[in-house]
């Protein structure tokens, strides 16, 4: 069973690639693409059913677009209008308009220069959302203006797919008919119905059985079943699957739906991304590394040059603007998804599409070691003598302003647990500080008695905002033994006096958090043995 052999290769190397990429502190995206490109055809020749995997991908495109559309909220989107509206379409017009003339200058036809101008004026979302978590920056200026753009960039990828048959000069792969894009114009009106009036009702009832196996089914059956209407109606799978998303956004159930359907989505975009690699030649890229580089460097340039002037346009002063076009200045991973219909309608040649995917990956690359240094970065860039005083001035903070507190408590992880903590300690009058990597997770009246801070623990300069060099006591109540590990061996390291109290689960991990700094290590096992015996004893 070839099939069932390549799906066991592609999960491994998937594996592999994660972990590597985790080790090396790049985004999981180019470890897959890296996998793919060595294992697939112009590597060592591992996979033999390219096609069997190519379908498997097409599962992995429809769950990502149909998790966009659970995620999407139109109530969200008309609150910060102004950033995703005016600041997405014209960091995305300038985008294609610029790289379109380039391409263009280079010699490609019209159609295929406009293509790659949509296909260069996508962000990667996956990229910066990981590390504007890790690093709390979700809630800064620049944060959320570029996360805004983002948003735009992700629903601007489904005209973009309608666009490109269009685009095609070939024969053989002309576009839909304007009737049937009319007809699917009628599609998306009966969505918005089902959306609001009959979707919500049915997943009340399905719900209601307390059926966890009927309710993703029925997920399931709502997307590609959508996704499959539209493809009868001329349109792409990929509008039919966002399309589904939308209707789910619109019920209560949103968040439950997205929490079964994340699994299925992880593994089977992982499965795409192998698949976009093993399109790429790595002799190709061997011989020639120099151009790509170049290329690479041009690209980002100018999309941090385009940018810059569009996120001052929205009034985020300039140090804001240039912090946000270093973050967004990479390719993004919907520019693989679009780049695959260009390959369907012969909009890429083979050397065009080998150069964009080089460009993206390194541009990737680059930009994962890039942002986490963008806002030091641009503060030695504005003390250049080359800038007007009038852009030098400092504007709103890029980074949330560090901890005022001293001889504080740090609490780690703000669950259950770590609330009642919190509450019990500031009843107490002992001066807190909060590290949550989850925003939803923090209530308006937590910052009444603690400095909040948003963002991993695992990340050094989050532990210094919160204080951790002079705080008395750091308490940790993540329930991952792993990542407890890391926080402590970094919280010994800045601090060698404070007390570590540390939650576990199992009393055979208390040793080695012991020996790695832990002053305290309260294993649930036992706290939960003691909880019971002291109820018996009633």
């Amino acid at each position: 069973m070839p099939v069932f052999s390549d799906l066991i290769i592609i999960l491994v190397v998937s594996a592999g690639a994660l972990y590597l990429s985790s080790r090396l502190r790049l985004p999981s995206i180019v470890g897959f693409l890296v996998a793919g490109a060595v294992v697939g055809p112009h590597g060592v020749e591992m996979i033999s059913t390219v096609d069997e995997v190519n379908v498997m991908a097409e599962i992995g495109v429809l769950l990502l677009l149909f998790s966009i559309g659970i995620e999407f909220s139109l109530d969200k989107l008309i609150e910060a209008s102004r950033y995703v509206l005016l600041g997405g379409s014209l960091q995305v017009g300038l985008s294609i308009l610029v790289f379109c003339a380039g391409a263009y200058l280079f010699g490609l036809s019209p159609q295929q220069a406009a293509f790659v101008g949509m296909l260069f004026a996508m962000s990667s979302t996956a990229i910066v959302l990981q590390l504007f978590q890790e690093k709390g920056w979700m809630n800064t200026v620049f944060g959320r203006a570029a996360v805004s753009i983002l948003i735009f960039q992700d629903i601007i990828i489904i005209p973009m797919m309608m666009i490109a048959p269009y685009l095609s000069t070939n024969p053989d792969t002309e576009g839909e008919s304007v009737g049937r894009v009319l007809l699917g114009l009628v599609l998306v009106v009966v969505v918005v119905i089902a959306a609001r009036r009959i979707i919500p009702w049915l997943m009340r009832k399905i719900v209601h059985t307390q059926n966890q196996e009927l309710f993703l089914i029925s997920l399931i059956i709502i997307c590609f079943a959508t996704a499959f209407a539209t493809k009868m109606l001329g349109l792409k799978l990929a509008l039919g699957a966002f399309l589904a998303g939308l209707i789910i956004s619109e019920s209560e159930y949103s968040y439950e739906a997205l929490k079964n359907i994340m699994p299925f989505k992880k593994i089977f975009t992982a499965i795409f991304f192998v698949s976009v690699g093993m399109l790429l030649g790595l002799g190709f890229v061997w011989e020639n590394l120099g151009l790509l580089l170049g290329l690479t460097l041009v690209v980002m340039l100018i999309k941090w040059l385009l940018i810059v002037p569009v996120m001052q346009a929205l009034k985020l002063g300039f140090r804001n603007a240039m912090i946000s076009g270093l973050v967004l200045c990479q390719v993004g991973e919907f520019a693989f998804i679009l780049s695959k219909t260009g390959l369907d309608y012969e909009l890429l040649s083979t050397f065009t599409y080998q150069a964009f995917l080089s460009v993206s990956i390194l541009s990737m690359v680059a930009s994962a070691l890039l942002i986490g240094q963008a806002p030091p970065l641009v503060d030695r860039l504005l003390k250049l003598p080359i800038w007007p005083s009038s852009l030098r001035k400092n504007d709103q903070q890029a980074v949330p302003a560090a901890c005022t507190l001293a001889d504080h408590t740090v609490i780690i992880g703000f669950g259950p647990g770590g609330r009642r903590i919190a509450r019990h300690l500031a009843q107490q009058g002992v001066p807190l500080a909060l590290i949550e990597l989850n925003e939803r997770n923090i209530q308006v009246e937590d910052h009444q008695y603690a400095q909040v801070f948003i963002g991993s623990a695992t990340d050094g300069d989050v532990l210094k905002r919160a204080g951790i060099e002079a705080a008395k006591r750091v308490i940790l109540t993540i329930p991952h033994v792993g990542t407890a590990e890391e926080v402590v061996t970094k919280v010994r390291k800045l601090n060698h006096e404070a007390e570590i109290v540390v939650r576990t689960k199992y009393v055979q991990e208390t040793t080695h958090l012991h020996k790695l700094g832990a002053t305290q290590v309260v294993p649930e096992e036992l706290s939960v043995a003691d909880a019971i015996t002291a109820a018996m004893s009633r």
